[in-house]
């Protein structure tokens, strides 16, 4: 796979050395250099057409630098996903499902995701403020403005509320889609105006660009109830479809940060007891390699403790969401690949696709691979289960679980429970905490609005 990489620091990189090489040609340059503060760029170098795609790669990587962690790693911390093994004790909370206002974790969280809804929100606006001399069909806008809507869905799956330019106004979650849904629908718009043939600045062609925003606004209108428009946009989204969160091996700037937390002694990610094979009843169970026949979940047969000396952790391998994935399951003697410094991970494809599609029309729908009823048991037949005859509710359980699946540590459980939540089914882990000295599960389903927003954003109080 052709690995494009956009990275934050290489776009301002690139940015001041464009600026340097024309100040080296320039007589003036003593006189471009006189003003208060010399080791800032001027912000009217922002409006220079020529850095058009430095400042696109400036949102990808953006989002990219965010995705792997705080968003997948940190996200999924007090979800069914994981079970987090690390010894810091703030972050184990999270696994606790203990989340607290004024700890790094949710300042994280909330910033690292407001940066890259800022960073694309505002190329945007450049963009169609007089950078792009034909914003109306320019594939690049379109292209941030696609981020900016994933952006908008990250911050609304993770955070419990979120203020946007430090403003005065906290949204809520399904606010928060129905902007994402705003900045798809004038993205789709720009997309279709500039042709499906147009080749994007990342090498991909405006027809991929156009199918991760019709996956990004059925991810949006799911979440925000909007049942028929979810099912639209995903039907228009094609088979084997992916746009990928891209890593890179050789840079430590860029690596996917999952790698390490499966790496060595240390290691601190092990596979919740809902989704280990064979089950709950299955937990703490050593050797269940005959149990792992679900090519969508493989992880280690045997479990560990690592970074905490405590948690019991199987450690996961790549599902479905990840670039390396291979199919290969242990119960058939294969070896299922582990994440690496350059696995990818999917931001939209036609799996969630066709995910949201069927939990939109639910269980006496119909769509484009059958009735629900068909969909679900064709998910079961990719992972190696038996078909069922279920209807209704519980069909709708079985779907939720393929879904699971389908989508394991790629992102999405948080925002999905949430969702469900918002439905009236409570699915987050409770009870005893699979780390017996850990106790009893807290209650939190989200990460909080950070101290660092209240104390440094005038409109807002505690």
């Amino acid at each position: 796979m052709s690995k494009i990489i956009f990275l934050r620091k290489a776009a301002r990189a690139a940015l001041l050395g464009i600026v340097m090489a024309g100040l080296a040609a320039c007589s003036v340059t003593d006189e471009i250099l006189d003003v208060s503060n010399p080791e800032e760029l001027d912000e009217g170098l922002l409006d220079d057409a020529a850095l058009v795609k430095v400042l696109v790669s400036g949102v990808v990587g953006d989002f990219q630098s965010m995705y792997s962690d705080p968003f997948v790693w940190r996200g999924s911390m007090f979800t069914d996903e994981q079970i987090t093994g690390i010894n810091w004790e703030q972050t184990a909370r999270l696994s606790q499902r203990i989340v607290q206002y004024d700890e790094i974790d949710a300042d994280g969280m909330f910033s690292d995701l407001s940066q890259a809804r800022a960073q694309a929100d505002s190329i945007a606006g450049r963009l169609k403020g007089g950078l792009s001399a034909s914003p109306a069909s320019d594939a690049e806008l379109a292209l941030v403005l696609a981020y900016a809507g994933y952006s908008y869905v990250t911050l609304a799956d993770a955070m419990c509320e979120a203020t946007v330019n430090v403003g005065a106004t906290i949204y809520q979650p399904v606010e928060l889609y129905n902007i994402a849904i705003d900045r798809f629908t004038e993205a789709l718009a720009i997309a279709n105006a500039a042709g499906a043939n147009t080749t994007l600045s990342n090498k991909r062609k405006v027809s991929d660009l156009i199918a991760m925003i019709n996956v990004g606004l059925s991810r949006a209108n799911l979440n925000a109830g909007n049942n028929a428009a979810a099912m639209a946009a995903a039907t228009k989204v094609p088979d084997g479809f992916y746009w990928w969160v891209e890593y890179n091996d050789t840079d430590t700037r860029t690596y996917n940060i999952l790698e390490a937390r499966i790496t060595g002694a240390n290691h601190a990610i092990g596979v919740h007891p809902n989704f280990i094979a064979g089950g709950p009843s299955n937990w703490l169970v050593q050797g269940l390699t005959a149990f792992l026949t679900d090519p969508r979940v493989q992880h280690e047969p045997r479990w560990a403790t690592g970074h905490n000396a405590l948690s019991p952790l199987y450690k996961p391998k790549s599902g479905l969401m990840f670039s390396n994935y291979n199919g290969e399951t242990f119960a058939a003697g294969g070896k299922p690949a582990v994440y690496e410094r350059g696995t990818d991970i999917a931001m939209a494809s036609y799996v969630e696709a066709m995910q949201n599609y069927y939990e939109a029309a639910g269980p006496n729908g119909n769509g484009p691979l059958g009735s629900t009823l068909e969909f679900v048991n064709a998910r079961r037949a990719f992972g190696n289960q038996d078909p069922v005859t279920l209807s209704g509710a519980d069909l709708m359980t079985e779907l939720r679980w393929q879904r699971g699946k389908d989508l394991f540590m790629g992102g999405y459980r948080l925002g999905d429970l949430r969702r469900w939540l918002r439905q009236g089914m409570d699915l987050f882990p409770s009870g005893e905490h699979p780390t017996a000295q850990w106790g009893l599960y807290g209650d939190a389903t989200c990460y909080p609005l950070p101290i660092e927003e209240y104390e440094g954003n005038p409109n807002i109080s505690r």
